[in-house]
């Protein structure tokens, strides 16, 4: 009996927990992955830092450039489970074949798909480290601005959430306990969770009101999820992902410490 790559290299399934790392940069590999259950980052490396790169969660493949693209099978990027995570792991014999067998025209627009990734990635951490250090420059120079960013206020405000990119009558309730330009803390009822995700990295858009009557709403995505001390709630620590330059003054005045 003729053995099959299928016998020889089998799908085999592999869990991870939150914070794993899966893939690390500049490490050999040669295994390609689908993603059955959870979420992970993609992330890639810069000086001392890790700039994230994209999130993908089921149904989504990573570790597929190091066989596109042929070079020594050195992993280009970082991969870490942000949720448990449930991945099939493919044996990349299991595409060659078919992978050689492609029409020359297809082969081709593959591998400029894939080169175009690696541009893209670089490009990525490339600017996300030059807006890194203009921020450090600006810093030295107005502190200010940067001390009022991370000032964290204890607060009490009730707010109203919703997932990103859904119509504004959905309305989840929440109360603000902490606030800063750059995060803020929200009690929540834990029964908000059953309606919508709420897992690290899940986006909402906030809307609260000020003591001085002023409406403000930011976006922001969720860093940490744990109890809180009141019994039926959770603590959501949220980091501000998108804030107008309106809202941005307006909260600016009202931390003032």
């Amino acid at each position: 009996m003729t053995s099959t790559h299928e016998n020889v290299f089998p799908v085999i399934t592999l869990k991870y927990r939150k914070g794993d790392l899966i893939i690390k940069e500049g490490d050999y590999g040669i295994s390609i992955y689908k993603i059955i259950r959870g979420k992970v980052s993609i992330l890639q490396e810069s000086g001392d830092k890790e700039i994230a790169l994209a999130t993908l969660g089921p149904g989504e493949i990573f570790g597929e450039i190091a066989f596109l693209n042929k070079a020594g099978e050195i992993r280009s990027v970082s991969v870490r489970a942000i949720e448990n995570a449930v991945l099939e792991v493919w044996h990349p014999s299991m595409l060659s074949k078919e992978y050689k067998e492609m029409p020359p025209m297809l082969k081709y627009v593959t591998d400029q798909i894939s080169a175009r990734l690696l541009r893209m990635n670089k490009l990525i951490v490339q600017l996300t480290t030059q807006e890194q250090k203009r921020r450090k420059a600006m810093e030295r120079h107005d502190p200010w601005p940067s001390q009022r960013r991370y000032y964290r206020k204890e607060v009490d405000l009730e707010c109203y959430y919703r997932p990103v990119g859904l119509s504004p009558k959905v309305r989840l309730t929440g109360r603000i306990r902490d606030m800063s330009l750059s995060g803020l803390g929200m009690e929540i009822v834990a029964k908000n969770t059953t309606s919508f995700s709420h897992m690290d990295g899940d986006t909402f858009v906030v809307n609260t009101v000020l003591p001085n009557g002023k409406s403000v709403e930011l976006a922001a995505k969720i860093m940490t999820l744990t109890k809180s001390e009141t019994p039926g709630k959770l603590l959501l620590g949220m980091s501000v992902t998108e804030l107008s330059a309106g809202a941005k003054k307006l909260l600016g005045f009202f931390l003032m410490p």
